[in-house]
This record gives structure tokens, C-alpha cells and sequence, in this order.
């Protein structure tokens, strides 16, 4: 199947026990499920079990799901979040390492502290916080599906009353969902090295106090699981990744370069190729490049930071350098 690939991608490096499902609107196949149900339930069931069903409006036994996912008009005011225009016909709901379409849609599901290192892994790929709209309502149909291709934004969702009352959701489960184009760049992230050496960072409590003192006299500030600086005009994270056996040995400094559009970053990979060399690194998201920088310690982080001459040098020397290249590459591309 054409996504079964990156749907084992995905489930292990989240140890996910439930598969994505893909969602499609106005599909070309015909109803066939056997009976009326929920959307959440169709989407949960899909999750769990693996069915695949293809649903119009007649098979929606909920009269929320119908107004949201667009097969039908709201009759009193305008209802949010909907499809719009409401021209759904049929709706086609599969475990995405099924589905042999194109998706619109991918929902997760799962629970708090799982999805919790999807939030954590998305926001260092898109190097912003993930911010989530919901309200308890309309909550996989609405919050999970018609937003993410009404707003092509990843949406997070606490599920609503109906979900899990009716449609089997535990009481610690919560939803995720991605347009398939922000999914399938999540997942394939995960494959890149520069990227993942950084995903698989150390939270600062693992962290000795003497190295963190180190860091933030460096001008860095912590947070969950990196640290944060502001260097001239640019803004520095620096992440501590781990290796297999889960020790640490580098370091490695990311500094994000904002252009007017996607297109516009798009067209700026070829000076990026040609300037980040090795061990440097660039990654393209969106209308944004981060540039990359791996500093190798040569020994282990905490007997580095013993040597707090020797510690900063390196760092701050990376700091300069990874400015610099930074700053060439934005004369050459940022008019």
C-alpha cells in the first residue's frame, strides 16, 4: 500500500498502539457501511480495528457530524467550525496504511502523554508552538477534520461528550489532526538525521545542574527540552540530542530564517545547499529555513562542561559561526 511505509514511521517512533486514519472527502467510492454511526465512531473503529467505510449524509447518525463535515447546510445561523460550501457527498474513512488514495485528512488518536511528544516533535519541526482550537464540541468531525482542511492547520482536539459516551474514546484519550501534507512532513522528519538527533533531546531535568549553569551563562534560557537565546538579531535554540544508548556527546544550534512565502523559501535551496555544508544543515518548512549546526564535544556533555573554558568556547564559536553563515545567506536570498 502506498503509505504503509510512513505509517509504520509514525507509529513507531511515537509508540502509537492505534493507527492514523485517512479521511477523504466526496471520494469515488460508493457507501457501504452497514449501518448508521457517528463520524467519530467510523473514525475510532477505523483506528482500532482497521475497518474501512465509505459514508454519505443518509449514514451519519449524528446531526452535528452532518453540519460539520459539510453534507448539509446549517437551517438557524451559521455553525463553526463546517465544511464550506456544503457540497460533501460521500466521505471515505481507512487506516491510512490501507488507504490507496490520496487523503485530505489524517487523524490520531491517542493518549495524553503520547500525543504529548507528537505536540512536542511538531513544534520543533515547524519551530513554533502548536496552537489548538477547540471547545468541546464538534470535536473529531469539526475540530479534526474540517479544520484542518478548511484552515491548513494541524488542530488539536480534547474530544466532546458525544465521543466518548457514544463512540468508545477512553477518558484519556485526545485527537490530532493533520493535513496530509503537514503529516506526511512531521513523519518524514523523523528519517533525518540533524532533525532527530535534536527530537531526541534530553529534558532539562535529566540534565546536571552544573551543565545547565553552564548553558544559561552561555545567554541561553531553558525550557522543557532546549534552551532559547536571542544573539544579535537572530534567535538561537540549542538542543543536546542523544545517541542509541542514550548518552550525550554534541550539541546542536538551530536558527530559524523567516521569507514572505513558501515559494520564496522554496526558491532560497539552492544558496541553502551550497552554504550549509557539512556540519551544517538546512531544513525547508513552510515559508521558513532553519539552519543547522552540529558541534561535536568529543567527549561526553557533563565532562565537557567541567572544563568550562574549553565548553564555551566551543559553543559560543558555534554560535558565531552558524550567524554568520546565516547572515550570508539571508544577503543572498532576502531582498
Amino acid at each position: 500500500m502506498k503509505y504503509t511505509e510512513l505509517t509504520k514511521q509514525f507509529r513507531q517512533f511515537f509508540e502509537l498502539p492505534l493507527t492514523p486514519v485517512a479521511v477523504k472527502f466526496n471520494s469515488e467510492k460508493e457507501p457501504d457501511i452497514p449501518q448508521p454511526m457517528r463520524y467519530c465512531e467510523i473514525v475510532r473503529k477505523a483506528a482500532a480495528f482497521g475497518t474501512s467505510y465509505t459514508c454519505s449524509a443518509d449514514d451519519m447518525s449524528c446531526a452535528s457530524a452532518e453540519l460539520a463535515l459539510g453534507f448539509t447546510e446549517p437551517a438557524y445561523g451559521d455553525v463553526y467550525p463546517r465544511m464550506k460550501p456544503a457540497d460533501t457527498r460521500t466521505m471515505t474513512v481507512t487506516p491510512l496504511d490501507k488507504c490507496e488514495f490520496e487523503p485530505d485528512v489524517v487523524v490520531v488518536v491517542g493518549t495524553a502523554s503520547k500525543l504529548m511528544r507528537v505536540a512536542a516533535t511538531l513544534s520543533k519541526v515547524k519551530g513554533d508552538m502548536v496552537n489548538a482550537k477547540f471547545k468541546g464540541e464538534f470535536a473529531v468531525c469539526g475540530e479534526c477534520t474540517t479544520i484542518p482542511v478548511m484552515e491548513n492547520k494541524v488542530n488539536l482536539s480534547l474530544l466532546c461528550s458525544g465521543a466518548r459516551m457514544f463512540s468508545d474514546y477512553r477518558n484519556d484519550e485526545i485527537v490530532f489532526g493533520f493535513p496530509m501534507e503537514a503529516f506526511v512532513e512531521l513523519t518524514e522528519s523523523l528519517k533525518e538525521e540533524s532533525i532527530t538527533k535534536a527530537l531526541c533531546g534530553c529534558l532539562m531535568d535529566d540534565l546536571p545542574a552544573r551543565l545547565v549553569d553552564a548553558i544559561l551563562a552561555l545567554g541561553f534560557t531553558k525550557g522543557t527540552d532546549h534552551f532559547i537565546g536571542r544573539f544579535g538579531d537572530e534567535i538561537v535554540r540549542l538542543y543536546i540530542p542523544k545517541d542509541e544508548s542514550g548518552k550525550s556527546s554534541s550539541v546542536t544550534l538551530h536558527v530559524p530564517v523567516k521569507f514572505k512565502d513558501a515559494e520564496a523559501a522554496k526558491a532560497s535551496e539552492e544558496v541553502a545547499t551550497a552554504l550549509f555544508e557539512e556540519p551544517m544543515n538546512y531544513r525547508l518548512r513552510d515559508n521558513w529555513v532553519d539552519a543547522i549546526l552540529l558541534i561535536d564535544l568529543h567527549e561526553p556533555i557533563r565532562r565537557s562542561a567541567m572544563k568550562p573554558e574549553k565548553f564555551n568556547a566551543l559553543i559560543n564559536n558555534g554560535i558565531e559561526v552558524i550567524l554568520d553563515h546565516v547572515g550570508k545567506f539571508k544577503r543572498k536570498t532576502i531582498r
